[in-house]
C-alpha cells in the first residue's frame, strides 16, 4: 500500500506536467499529394466550387457595408448585431461572438471597434484555387459591387507592426476565412479554477505524505516484533482444551499438500478433520483505527470522486452544458483537448491503482498492531493455481514468468480479506469469522484458529458423551465455534453488478468510453457502454444464479430435539454444538456430522454423495475399536445435508429400548458438507492452457495497440491532441468489451442444453474441460452395469469319504470338494439358504422399499423371506423364513443378535444368528472369496477353491464366499464383547453364492461412442478382477480377443502376473515388453488394489497406469489415487454412482455422478438419467462449448483486427465512417452476431478429434492470420482500384481544409465510402468464417439465427452499395449527397432530410459500373476468407498438415 501512495503522488505531479504541452500542425496524408494528378498523371484541373466562399467584411461602422448587407439586410424592427445576425435586441450578444475578432481570445484594440456586415451567401467560383487568396477577394469584390480595395484583417495601416498606432475609422477589412491564425493561448494557472485544483491536489499529496510518516513511526514496535519472529500473525486449529495444534512460526500451513503424504490417507480420530483448513497458507495482521487514518482514507475517497466529477466537468464544458462551450479553456477547443488528456490519464491511473489495492486501502489507513490487540485483522491467503494443463511453449512460459513477477509485485497472488474482531459475550475471548468459519484467539499460543472438540478416538470414548451437555456447556461451545449454520453471502444483483464493474477489464473499458463521451463520440460511447454493461450483466446473472443454487444447498435450519441438562428440549439446529445428543426422526435433514448412538436408521445420501439408494446406519459399538469416519466408521456416521428416510427404536439384548439418537461430531464448515460448500464458495484458482495463452494474447494485443497508437500519431498529421484521441479510439477497439461475455456465453448455453438432458452442472468452467477429456474412468456396479444383480446360483462344499477313512471306521475324514453348480435357490442346502436369509444388512422402509447393499438386496429377495417390523427382544433384526418348499415345516423366525457390517478394508461382513428351533447360535461370514478364505478352517477348503471361484468370475459371476460356525446353545451375553476375528475365525466353508451383474442395455453403445471419439475408457472397481475383465470385455472397454495379464500379490506379498485366459504365469520381462510396446498391440493389463499399491510404493505405477484397463478390488482412497495418476498424463473424467467413489469424482478434471439428485455437490456434474450415454452427451456438449467459446473469442479478435484496419486507413486519409455506420457496426453487427455465434448447436456424435485449447495453436492462428491477411489484401486492393478510377482522381478528400477534430464531418467522401463498404462486408463475414466446422458443432447452416442475420446484413449492405440513392444509404452517408447536388447532377429529388455534404463535389455517389466492381471485390473478399477457412484452416490442408506434422499428443490405446 505504500507503493500505492507513492504511485498516486507521482501521478499527481506527472498530470500537472502534462497540462503544459501544446503544438499544432495540419492534417494531410503522408505518402501522397491530394488532388494533384489525375489518373493519367496529368495535373488536376481547377474546378468550380460553390458555397460560402467569400470572406466576412468587417467595418468601423455598419453604414460602410455594401447595399443590402448592412442594417437594410434586416427586417423591420431589427438591426444587424455584432455576430452578423439580425435581431430586435442585440444587447445580450457577447463581444466574443463578433467574427471581426477572428477568434482571437484577446483581439487587437483596432478589431474591437469593428462590426460585421451581413454574410454574402453562396457563390460559385470557376477554376477555384483555395491557395489563391486574391482570386476569391477579387471575385467577391466584383460580385457584390464592393467599391475600392480593402486590406486583410490585421493590416491596419499596411503594416501589422504599426497596428497599435493606427486608426480604423471609416475603414473596411476582409476577415472570416481570411483571418490569420489565432495565437495559441496558455493557462497562467492563476485562474481560480486551477488554484482550487492545485490546492486539492496539494492537500491530498500532503495528507498522504503526512500519513506515511505518521504510520511509519506508529508501527515501529510491530516491525521490531516481526523481526524477532514473535509469531503473532499465525493461525492454527485449537482443540477442546484450547491448546493449539500449530507452531509459533510466522506462517503456518493449515493443510498438507497432497504430495507430502500418501493420496487418500484416511483420518483415524473423531476429532481428526481438515474442516476449516484452507487449501493454502494464510497470513494475519492486526489493525486498529486511527483518527488521522480516517482523514487519509476519506481524502482518497473524496479525491477519487473528485477526479470523476472533474472529468465530467470538462466533458460538460466540451458540450457547453455548463455554459458556453470551451469556456474553461479560454474558448480554445484545442487547449480544452490538451487539458482533458492529462486529466483522463491521471484519473485512469488513480482508478486502476485503487482497483489493484482495493482490499488493502482501508487497512493502509489503519495502524498495524498485534492481532490480539487490533480491532480488525487482514487475512492474506495464498492463491495456488491448480494447473489442469500447461503449455510447453517457451514463449508462454516466459509470459507466465513475467506475469507471475508482476502479480507478485502488486501482491495480487493472494486473496485479501478484512474481518472485524469480536468478543465472545461474557468473556474476553476474541474471534473473527472467515470463509464461514469462526477463528478464536488462543491466549496460550497467541494464535487464531478454528476451535475443534475431541470426542475421542475409540468407540468407548465416544460413548462417554452419551449423556449430552448442560446448557452452560453448550452455550460456551456455541460461542467458541459459532452457530451451526453456513451462511452463504450472495450479493444482490445490483451489488454484484457494481462489484463486477470494479474488475480491471471493465474499468479499462469504461475509462475508454469516457474519451468517447468527451470527443463528440457520445453516440458510440453510449452504445459501447451498453455493450460493456450487457457483458457484465450476463456474467453477473450466470454467477449469482450459481451462487444462489449453492446457497439453497448450504443453508438449512429446522427444529430438532436436543438433550440438555438431562432433559429433551425443542431447539433450532442452529444451536447444535459438538457433544450434543439429538433425536433422529424420519424426514429430518441431518444438521451436522453425527455418530449414531442408538436405533435403526435409514438415510438418503443422494444429495451429498450421489448414492442412489438409501443407506442403513448402525449404532456405534461400545468397545475399544478405533473410530474412522471415512473408513469403517462410515456406517455409524450421519453426514450433514443428508435426509433421514426411516428411524426406529430397537430393543437391546437386556430388554431396554434404544431410541434413535446421534452424537453431534462436527458442525458448520467442519462437516463434510461444509468443506464441499467451502470448496465451491472459495475455489482454488484453475489454470487451464486456454487461460495461460489468453493472458499472452492480451499481452500481444496490448503491444499491438501501442503500435497502432504510434501509427495513428504518425499518420494523423494534425494537432497531437486530436491524433491522441484517434489513436486511443483505434487501439481500444482491439480488445472488445464483449470478450468476457463471449467466453462465458458458450459455457452458459451448454449448461442449459445439458440441463435439458438431465445433466446438471455446478461449475461452469468445467464444461470446457469436458471438451478436452482424453480418458474416462468408470466405476462398475451401478455405472456400467445395472443397479441390482440377478441371482445366478450356488456351489456348495461337501465332504466325500475316502476308502482309507471307511476302513479306519472314521466317516468324518474325507476329501472336501465342491458339489455341482446349482442354479435353483430352493435346491440349495439348508445352511446356505439360512446364510442367504440372514447374512446381510438389508432393511425395509415404509412402503416396502428395501435398502442396503444391492447384492444383499438381490440375495434377500431371492430367499423369499421377510423382515419382521418388530424384532424379537435382544435382536437387531428378526427374519421370517418360509420353509414350505423344502421341509414343509412352515414358517419360522431367525434372530440376528450381532452383526459386523461390511467393511471395504476386510471385504466381508458377519452375523450371529439365533435359531429358535434348536436354540443354537450360528455365525455366518460373507464376502469376497479372497478375504473370506483368510478366516476359514483350511481343512474345509477344497484344493480348487480359487480355481472354482475364478472360473465363475471369469464368466461374469459376482462370487461371494459363505462361511459358518455353529456355536451351539450358548448365552448370548457371552459374545457381546467378541471382536470380528473372535466371531469369524475358524469358520467352515459353506460354499459360493453367485450373482450376475448385468450390463445396462446402452453401455456397449456408449462405450463404443466414447472410443470412436478418441477417448480411452478405464474401469476402476471394487469388484474382483476377473469379473471386472469379463464386464470390460462385454461392455467393449477391451476387445473380446484381447490377451489380459492380471497383476496381484501372492501370500508372501510378491507381485506376480498371470494370463487370465490361459491361467498361466507371465514373467515380469514379458510385462516389461508389453508396456514398452506400441499401444495398438492386442493386449491389456489388469491389476488388483494390492498390486496397484505395491507398484505405487515402488514408484513404478506410472509406467503401468496407461496400459491398465481394469483396476479391481480398489478401495475408495485407491480410486482417488488412480484417478490422480491418470490426471498427470491427460484430461481425465470419472463417472460413478457417488457411493464409494465420491473422492474420485471430486478429484477428476471432470466428475459425473449418476445421481437422482438435481443438485449434488459431490462432483461438478450429476445426471439423473443414470445412463452412460450421459458421459457421451457431456463430452459432446463440452467439445461444443470449447469450440464455441473459441469461435466467439476468434470472432471478437477478428472484429478488433478489422476495426484496426478501418481505423488505420482512416488515419491515413484523415476521414472516418459516419456515426450511423459506427452504430450499426457496434450495436447490431458485433453484439448480435456474437450472441448468435454462441448458439451454434453441438455435433450429434463425438468426432475422432478434440477441439484445440490453444489460442496460439496452429488452427486458431491459421484461421486468424489467414483471415486478417486476406482482409487486409482485399482492403488494400480496393483502394488500389479506387486510385485507378477517373471519377475519383482530382476529387479526393482534402482533410487539410477541414477541422478533423469534428470527426462527424469526415465521412462525406469516396475514400470513407470504399472503406466503409469493404469493412462492413468483412465485419459480417467474420461471423460466418468462425461458424464453420462440423466436427464439434452442427454444420454451419444449422445455426439458423446466424445464417439468417448474415444474409440480411449482406443484403442490406449490397442494396446500399448497388441500388440508386435511397433513404437507407443516405442515413449511412453512403452513395448520397447534398439535396441540391442530387437534383442538379443526378435528377434525384429526395423527400427526406439530408445534411449538406462538406466536400467539393457535394456527394460521394460511385458510378454504377464501378459499384458492381467494388461489390465484386467485397464478394471476392468474402469468398476468399471462406475458402481459406474451409480448405486450409479446417479440412484438406489442415488434415494433411495434421498427418504430416502431427502435434505431440498423448498416445494411448482407446
Amino acid at each position: 500500500m505504500t507503493r500505492c501512495a507513492f504511485v498516486h503522488i507521482v501521478v499527481l505531479l506527472a498530470a500537472i506536467l502534462l497540462l503544459l504541452q501544446n503544438t499544432a500542425v495540419y492534417a494531410k496524408p503522408v505518402f501522397n499529394s491530394v488532388n494533384k494528378y489525375d489518373v493519367n498523371g496529368n495535373p488536376c484541373p481547377l474546378r468550380t466550387r460553390s458555397g460560402e466562399l467569400c470572406p466576412q467584411m468587417c467595418v468601423s461602422d455598419v453604414s460602410l457595408c455594401p447595399k443590402g448587407f448592412g442594417d437594410d439586410s434586416c427586417s423591420d424592427g431589427q438591426t444587424l448585431c455584432i455576430d452578423g445576425s439580425c435581431s430586435a435586441d442585440c444587447g445580450n450578444i457577447p463581444a466574443r461572438k463578433n467574427p471581426c475578432g477572428c477568434s482571437f481570445q484577446y483581439p487587437p484594440e483596432q478589431a474591437k471597434d469593428l462590426v460585421p456586415c451581413a454574410a454574402f451567401g453562396d457563390v460559385t467560383i470557376e477554376h477555384y484555387n483555395k491557395d489563391d487568396t486574391s482570386q476569391t477577394i477579387d471575385f467577391c469584390t466584383e460580385r457584390f459591387n464592393v467599391s475600392g480595395s480593402m486590406p486583410l484583417w490585421g493590416d491596419w495601416d499596411g503594416s501589422q507592426e504599426q497596428a497599435d498606432d493606427s486608426s480604423i475609422d471609416g475603414r473596411r477589412f476582409w476577415s472570416g476565412n481570411q483571418c490569420p491564425t489565432a495565437p495559441k493561448y496558455h493557462y497562467t494557472y492563476t485562474e481560480p479554477l486551477w488554484i482550487g485544483v492545485f490546492s486539492c491536489v496539494g492537500a491530498e499529496a500532503f495528507v498522504l505524505l503526512l500519513w506515511i510518516v505518521y504510520k511509519f513511526l506508529r508501527e515501529m514496535p510491530v516491525r521490531r516484533l516481526r523481526r524477532r519472529d514473535a509469531g503473532f500473525t499465525t493461525t492454527a486449529p485449537a482443540n477442546v482444551h484450547g491448546a493449539s495444534a500449530g507452531d509459533d512460526s510466522e506462517k503456518t500451513s493449515l493443510s498438507k499438500d497432497m504430495s507430502d503424504e500418501k493420496r487418500g490417507k484416511a483420518s483415524s480420530s473423531a476429532s481428526d478433520s481438515d474442516a476449516g483448513n484452507e487449501t493454502s497458507d494464510i497470513y494475519i495482521k492486526g489493525y486498529s483505527n486511527d483518527a488521522l487514518g480516517w482523514v487519509g482514507f476519506s481524502s482518497v475517497i473524496l479525491t477519487s470522486l473528485g477526479w470523476i466529477v472533474w472529468l465530467g466537468f470538462w466533458i460538460g464544458d466540451y458540450y457547453g452544458t455548463l455554459g458556453e462551450p470551451d469556456s474553461l479553456s479560454h474558448y480554445d477547443s484545442g487547449l480544452l483537448d490538451e487539458t482533458f488528456i492529462p486529466i483522463w490519464i491521471f484519473a485512469v491511473t488513480w482508478t486502476v491503482t485503487c482497483c489493484v489495492f482495493l482490499k488493502r486501502i482501508r487497512n493502509f489507513f489503519r495502524i498495524e498492531c498485534l492481532p490480539a490487540e487490533g480491532q480488525y485483522v487482514q487475512i492474506e491467503r495464498e492463491l495456488k493455481e491448480l494447473k489442469m494443463a500447461t503449455s510447453a511453449s517457451k514463449i508462454v512460459a516466459l509470459a507466465k514468468l513475467v506475469e507471475e513477477k508482476f502479480v507478485k509485485f502488486i501482491k495480487a497472488d493472494v486473496h485479501v480479506a478484512t474481518c472485524k474482531i469480536k468478543l465472545i459475550p461474557g468473556s474476553k475471548l476474541r474471534y473473527f469469522n472467515y470463509m464461514c468459519t469462526r477463528y478464536v484467539f488462543n491466549e496460550k499460543t497467541k494464535q487464531y484458529g478454528p476451535y475443534l472438540f475431541d470426542m475421542g478416538s475409540t468407540h468407548r470414548q465416544i460413548h462417554t458423551h452419551s449423556n449430552g451437555l448442560s446448557n452452560q456447556e453448550a452455550s460456551a461451545r456455541l460461542s467458541l465455534i459459532g452457530p451451526n449454520f453456513i451462511s452463504v453471502y450472495v450479493p444482490s444483483y445490483p451489488l454484484a453488478f457494481v462489484l463486477e464493474l470494479s474488475n480491471f477489464f471493465y474499468l479499462y473499458q469504461l475509462m475508454i468510453q469516457v474519451i468517447y463521451w468527451y470527443w463528440n463520440y457520445y453516440v458510440i460511447g453510449i452504445i459501447d457502454t451498453c455493450i460493456i454493461l450487457l457483458s457484465a450483466v450476463v456474467k453477473v446473472f450466470v454467477r449469482v444464479r450459481g451462487e444462489l443454487r449453492v446457497k439453497r444447498m448450504a443453508e438449512h435450519s429446522e427444529v430438532c430435539t436436543i438433550l440438555r441438562d438431562g432433559q429433551w428440549q425443542e431447539l433450532s439446529t442452529i444451536d447444535l454444538v459438538p457433544g450434543d445428543i439429538f433425536r433422529i426422526v424420519a424426514g429430518m435433514h441431518v444438521p451436522c456430522d453425527a455418530i449414531v448412538l442408538g436405533g435403526n436408521i435409514v438415510v438418503d445420501e443422494s444429495s451429498l454423495t450421489g448414492e442412489p439408494l438409501p443407506i442403513r446406519k448402525f449404532p456405534i459399538r461400545e468397545d475399544d475399536g478405533v473410530y474412522d469416519k471415512s473408513g469403517a466408521g462410515k456406517i455409524n456416521t450421519l453426514f450433514a445435508g443428508t435426509s433421514i428416510s426411516q428411524s426406529q427404536e430397537v430393543t437391546t439384548s437386556d430388554g431396554s429400548i434404544s431410541e434413535p439418537t446421534g452424537l453431534c461430531l462436527h458442525t458448520g464448515t467442519q462437516t463434510d458438507k461444509g468443506q464441499l460448500v467451502q470448496q465451491i464458495l472459495f475455489p482454488q484458482p484453475i489454470s487451464f492452457i486456454f487461460d495461460e495463452q489468453l493472458r499472452l494474447v492480451f499481452g500481444i494485443l496490448i503491444l499491438y495497440a501501442i503500435i497502432v497508437f504510434v501509427l495513428a500519431m504518425v499518420f494523423y498529421q494534425t494537432k497531437p491532441s486530436a491524433a491522441w484521441f484517434y489513436a486511443m479510439f483505434s487501439s481500444s477497439q482491439l480488445i472488445s468489451p464483449l470478450i468476457p461475455a463471449a467466453l462465458v456465453m458458450g459455457q452458459s448455453v451448454a449448461a442449459g442444453r445439458l440441463r435439458k438432458k438431465k445433466i446438471y452442472c455446478v461449475n461452469l468452467p468445467r464444461i470446457i474441460m469436458a471438451g478436452k477429456v482424453q480418458m474416462f474412468c468408470f466405476d462398475k456396479t451401478g455405472t456400467l452395469t445395472k443397479e441390482g444383480l440377478e441371482f445366478y446360483g450356488g456351489m456348495c462344499a461337501q465332504t466325500t469319504s475316502s476308502s482309507t477313512a471307511v476302513a479306519a471306521g472314521d466317516s468324518q475324514i474325507g476329501t472336501v470338494e465342491f458339489a455341482p453348480f446349482i442354479e435353483s435357490y430352493e435346491k440349495l442346502p439348508d445352511k446356505m439358504r439360512m446364510a442367504a436369509a440372514t447374512c446381510h444388512a438389508v432393511a425395509e422402509v415404509e412402503g416396502g422399499l428395501m435398502i442396503g447393499n444391492p447384492v444383499d438386496i438381490e440375495m434377500f429377495r431371492t430367499t423369499g423371506c421377510e423382515i419382521s417390523k418388530t424384532p424379537m427382544p435382544g435382536a437387531l433384526d428378526t427374519i421370517i423364513v418360509s420353509d414350505e418348499g423344502s421341509t414343509g415345516s412352515g414358517s419360522y423366525k431367525l434372530d440376528i443378535i450381532k452383526r459386523f457390517e461390511f467393511l471395504h478394508a476386510r471385504a466381508s461382513m458377519s452375523v450371529a444368528v439365533r435359531d429358535p428351533r434348536d436354540g443354537h447360535v450360528h455365525v455366518f461370514v460373507k464376502g469376497s472369496f479372497e478375504k473370506v478364505k483368510e478366516h476359514l478352517d483350511s481343512a474345509t477348503v477344497p484344493d480348487n477353491y480359487l480355481a472354482a471361484a475364478n472360473h465363475m468370475a471369469r464368466r461374469g459371476g459376482y462370487v461371494l464366499a459363505m462361511g459358518h460356525r455353529d456355536l451351539g446353545d450358548i448365552d448370548v451375553s457371552e459374545m457381546q464383547n467378541w471382536t470380528r476375528d473372535d466371531m469369524e475365525n475358524g469358520s467352515e466353508l459353506v460354499g459360493f453364492i453367485v450373482f450376475k451383474n448385468m450390463l445396462k442395455e446402452d453401455t456397449p453403445e456408449a462405450i463404443a461412442k466414447l472410443k470412436n471419439g478418441s477417448t480411452r475408457t478405464v474401469m476402476i472397481t471394487g469388484d474382483t478382477a476377473l469379473t471386472g475383465v469379463f464386464i470390460a470385455k462385454s461392455a467393449g472397454l477391451m476387445s473380446e480377443q484381447a490377451t489380459v495379464y492380471l497383476g496381484d500379490l501372492d501370500k508372501s506379498g510378491e507381485l506376480y502376473w498371470v494370463d487370465v485366459d490361459k491361467e498361466e504365469p507371465v514373467s515380469q520381462e514379458q510385462i516389461d515388453r508389453v508396456i514398452s510396446s506400441v499401444p495398438g498391440d492386442d493386449y491389456e493389463l489388469a491389476m488388483t488394489g494390492k498390486a496397484f499399491n505395491r507398484l505405487d510404493d515402488m514408484g513404478l505405477i506410472r509406467q503401468y497406469v496407461l496400459h491398465t484397463r481394469v483396476f479391481a478390488r480398489m478401495l475408495p482412497n485407491d480410486k482417488v489415487n488412480c484417478v490422480q495418476l491418470h490426471m498427470e498424463r491427460g484430461f481425465t473424467a470419472m463417472c460413478g454412482d457417488g457411493g464409494n467413489d465420491c473422492g474420485a469424482l471430486r478429484a477428476a478434471h471432470v466428475g459425473l455422478a449418476l445421481s437422482d439428485a438435481e443438485a449434488s455437490i459431490v462432483s461438478p456434474f450429476s445426471s439423473s438419467d443414470r445412463s452412460i450415454n450421459s458421459c457421451v452427451e457431456l463430452l459432446i456438449q463440452g467439445r461444443s462449448a470449447l469450440a464455441t467459446s473459441f469461435a466467439g473469442y476468434l470472432y471478437l479478435i477478428l472484429y478488433g483486427q478489422t476495426m484496426t484496419f478501418l481505423k488505420i486507413f482512416s488515419f491515413y486519409f484523415s476521414n472516418t465512417a459516419s456515426s450511423n455506420t459506427w452504430i450499426w457496426i457496434d450495436a447490431f453487427i458485433n453484439t448480435i452476431m456474437s450472441i448468435c455465434v454462441a448458439y451454434s448447436g453441438p455435433a450429434k456424435k463425438l468426432s475422432k478429434h478434440r477441439p484445440t485449447a490453444r489460442i496460439l495453436g496452429p488452427q486458431i492462428m491459421t484461421t486468424a492470420g489467414g483471415t486478417v491477411a486476406i482482409n487486409f489484401i482485399f482492403l488494400s486492393s480496393a483502394f488500389a482500384w479506387l486510385y485507378k478510377q477517373s471519377w475519383f482522381r482530382c476529387n479526393e478528400f482534402d482533410s487539410s481544409s477541414t477541422d478533423i477534430a469534428k470527426w462527424w464531418l469526415l465521412a462525406d467522401n469516396y475514400e470513407a465510402s470504399v472503406l466503409a463498404f469493404v469493412c462492413l462486408f468483412q465485419f459480417v463475414n467474420n461471423a460466418m468464417v468462425v461458424n464453420f466446422g462440423y466436427y464439434f458443432r452442427r454444420r454451419w447452416y444449422r445455426n439458423y439465427a446466424l445464417v439468417f442475420l448474415w444474409a440480411v446484413y449482406v443484403a442490406i449492405i449490397s442494396i446500399v452499395l448497388l441500388a440508386r440513392t435511397n433513404w437507407l444509404g443516405c442515413r449511412f452517408r453512403l452513395n448520397c449527397g447534398s439535396k441540391n447536388v442530387l437534383a442538379s447532377e443526378f435528377s434525384i429529388h429526395p423527400s427526406f432530410y439530408i445534411e449538406d455534404y462538406n466536400n467539393l463535389t457535394g456527394h460521394n455517389i460511385i458510378p454504377t459500373d464501378s459499384r458492381y466492381q467494388l461489390w465484386g471485390i467485397c464478394i471476392g473478399n468474402m469468398c476468399a476468407t471462406v475458402l481459406w477457412q474451409l480448405v486450409v484452416a479446417l479440412y484438406p490442408v489442415h488434415s494433411w498438415a495434421r498427418k504430416k506434422r502431427p502435434l505431440r499428443r498423448l498416445k494411448v490405446k482407446l
